[in-house]
């Protein structure tokens, strides 16, 4: 195995040990170096006819170096101790991950995903650790698309039909990505479903959260490392989509940059498209929630990460805003749809998640891939309320069971549809 000119340089080492959570070794020159188990990615088995050798992958991370968030080691042994054996040892290259006639392999780069360190990762960690796991003879290459604008995904998408065959999209991204995927145009009826990895370099990754909560402890490996040691080892399973339709005449709306001219601006809004519907995996809304998304969609807000959601809640706190519509709501079992008794609401949220955040867990009976949807709702409560029930989400979920003493709550339960006609112009 050899890496090109600029890519991380594989070390020589020996003397591998674990000692409790920490895995330990001698370099070259004998002097001793350490990191933590949840540190390591994988290791990968790469055998010959005259040698076998084995490279360890760790990965390192420093959120406050700005030039050089990560850090890839690859520590290259000829043997390694038993309990390395036992912890994501990989023997052959993943079908998935092999370019050939019959599988694509897509890398995706969205480089104004969460903090725009997706390219920096890619660079540094995810492009050369792919070159490690690619078999020599192959004659295929990764194909790889770094996003230039918001259409970007949603171009990529109409290409991916033709030729029909299997895929694997490996989306450097955060839940927007996974929403420009699904929507970029109808699958064609005979082609085969892609497979999408998902390393989460968005904001608040809700998906990626939702799917790895039975992983996640503390202490323990980093989301990054979590998902490399799924794109390496996971196993394929469906994800479940929901369908949000719209009245004729609605629009997506997105950040315009207030530097533009006018007539840039008005050329915006002329390559707008209407939306008749959308497809989601992860939240639908309106009120409250809606606009902290929005609201927070903009460069200033975007540098603080997933702060930004935070920070624009309390200014909206602040104004305390009821949102006047209709809520109708249809459950699991056949049934007709109830009217909720609200006119104003604060708060109407869909989901198929657990987690809008590592630690907010929005709906705590959500299980990964279960395909359920649930809501949650309340009134056009004060923001005091409003503060100490979301507040609670970062307590495992528990602003689902909150009630007030004039009769109000927090309204969670799973559904099968629900209708909400706008009051408000």
């Amino acid at each position: 195995m050899s890496l090109s000119a600029g890519y991380p340089t594989p070390k020589s080492v020996h003397s591998v040990e674990v000692t409790d959570a920490t895995l330990g070794w001698r370099n070259a020159d004998d002097t001793k170096e350490s990191c933590t188990a949840h540190e390591i990615i994988s290791t990968i088995h790469v055998s010959s006819a005259d040698k076998q050798e084995y490279f360890i992958c760790v990965l390192r991370e420093d959120t406050e170096n700005q030039s050089r968030p990560f850090q890839l080691d690859l520590l290259q042994t000829d043997t390694i101790p038993a309990e390395l054996y036992n912890e994501h040892v990989i023997n052959d290259i993943p079908p998935h991950l092999q370019p050939t006639p019959g599988n694509r392999v897509d890398v995706i780069i969205s480089t104004k995903s969460g903090t725009g360190r997706a390219q920096l990762f890619w660079q540094a960690v995810l492009e050369p650790l792919l070159r490690i796991a690619s078999s020599p003879s192959t004659t295929e290459q990764y194909s790889l698309l770094v996003t230039q604008d918001a259409q970007s995904i949603r171009q990529y998408t109409k290409t991916i039909n033709r030729p029909a065959t299997a895929r694997t999209i490996i989306l450097v991204s955060g839940d927007g990505g996974v929403v420009d995927l699904l929507n970029g145009q109808e699958p064609a009826p005979d082609a085969p479903l892609p497979l999408i990895a998902l390393l989460p370099l968005g904001t608040g990754n809700a998906l990626f959260h939702s799917l790895h909560k039975p992983c996640v402890s503390t202490p323990g490996p980093t989301p990054l490392v979590l998902a490399l040691r799924t794109l390496l080892l996971g196993v394929a399973a469906s994800l479940p989509v929901f369908q949000a339709t719209f009245t004729p005449g609605s629009q997506i709306v997105t950040y315009t940059d207030p530097s533009l001219t006018d007539d840039d601006r008005a050329s915006q809004l002329t390559r707008r498209q209407e939306v008749t519907s959308l497809y989601g995996t992860i939240v639908a809304s309106h009120g409250f929630h809606a606009s902290i998304v929005y609201e927070s969609d903009t460069p200033t807000y975007r540098m603080h990460g997933s702060k930004r959601f935070g920070m624009v809640a309390q200014e909206l706190l602040k104004l305390s805003h009821p949102y006047k519509a209709a809520l109708d709501v249809r459950g699991p079992s056949p049934c007709q749809f109830e009217r909720d008794p609200h006119s104003t609401h604060g708060y109407i949220l869909v989901s198929m998640v657990s987690n809008l955040e590592s630690n907010f867990t929005i709906s705590p009976r959500s299980k990964p891939l279960d395909g359920k949807l649930y809501l949650v709702h309340f009134g056009a409560i004060s923001g005091d309320r409003a503060m100490a029930a979301m507040m609670k989400a970062y307590d495992g979920g528990k602003h689902v069971d909150v009630k007030w003493d004039d009769g109000e709550r927090v309204r969670y339960e799973e559904v099968a549809e629900v209708k909400v006609v706008r009051g408000e112009g």
